[in-house]
């Protein structure tokens, strides 16, 4: 069986922070992703620093894909920086609505108010591919599952490509949820986030932001195991795990968060480049 990745990193915005994207970048170049994504401030915020980002990735040989979001800007400038992405060489875009610095969605009186009205506008004019979110365990702000289903049904009907999950470490849910978009008819590709719990308190800690969840049997397991190297070895074990159940049900597309630190993500290749799992083609 065959699973094919993907890797996201995010902009650098300090020296310290300069030097490991760098080593990241360099470290991981061997492995040939399909594509590399590269992370967006809200609003903008790190418009610049994601524009230069992607410049490394283009200059190491990475086919770059370029987050955009809607948050705290107005239609003409999410655009603007749209285009300037696509005037780099860039051929694909992540089209996320997006949080405020504050963690909330406050939308521009002149800007797109949903993730599928920024997709419809960006389809208007960009033929290239365009991603989206979805959400296995739903979205945080959605009123029900359902209608975070029928969102994602709308965003695809507005003209995005493929969809890519957040992480989820619940398997059946993530099952789940591809089953339910196929019995609505939703029929592009599924690539499932993969974030290797490198600090599992620190994971926790975001997932509970983003309306993820950390089983209590992954948390137990971490708390039995005093040494560093084995809560490397138990991350690396749960992410396998993982792509090898995804890839038997047909989920064979991974996108990689490497949290611009490659450790992880190469103890995950190495073992997917064995037999049992071949290295993307």
């Amino acid at each position: 069986m065959n699973s094919r990745y993907s890797f996201e990193f995010f902009p650098p915005k300090s020296n310290a922070s300069h030097l490991a994207l760098d080593t990241c970048l360099h470290d991981l170049a061997s492995w040939k992703p399909e594509f590399c994504s590269m992370t967006y401030g809200a609003g903008g915020s790190s418009q610049v620093e994601s524009y230069t980002a992607i410049q490394r990735l283009q200059k190491l040989g990475h086919v770059p894909a370029a987050h955009i979001t809607a948050v705290g800007a107005s239609k003409a400038e999410v655009d603007q920086a749209a285009q300037a992405f696509i005037e780099a060489g860039i051929d694909h875009l992540v089209a996320l609505r997006g949080d405020g610095p504050n963690g909330q969605f406050v939308s521009h009186p002149q800007g797109y108010q949903y993730g599928a009205d920024l997709v419809a506008g960006l389809r208007r004019w960009f033929e290239g591919t365009i991603s989206v979110a979805g959400y296995p365990e739903t979205h945080p702000e959605a009123t029900s599952a359902k209608a975070d289903l029928t969102h994602l049904k709308t965003k695809v009907e507005a003209g995005a490509n493929q969809i890519m999950t957040q992480y989820c470490y619940d398997t059946d849910s993530l099952l789940r949820f591809a089953d339910q978009l196929q019995a609505q008819a939703v029929d592009v590709p599924i690539i499932v986030g993969i974030m290797p719990i490198h600090d599992i308190q620190a994971v926790q800690r975001f997932s509970a932001r983003c309306g993820a969840t950390v089983p209590d049997t992954i948390v137990a397991q971490f708390e039995n195991l005093s040494d560093t190297s084995d809560q490397f070895n138990l991350a690396i074990d749960i992410a396998l795990t993982q792509i090898e159940q995804l890839a038997n049900h047909g989920l064979n597309q991974v996108h990689l968060y490497t949290l611009n630190r490659p450790l992880w993500v190469q103890g995950i290749l190495q073992e997917m480049a064995q037999p049992k799992l071949a290295k993307s083609a």
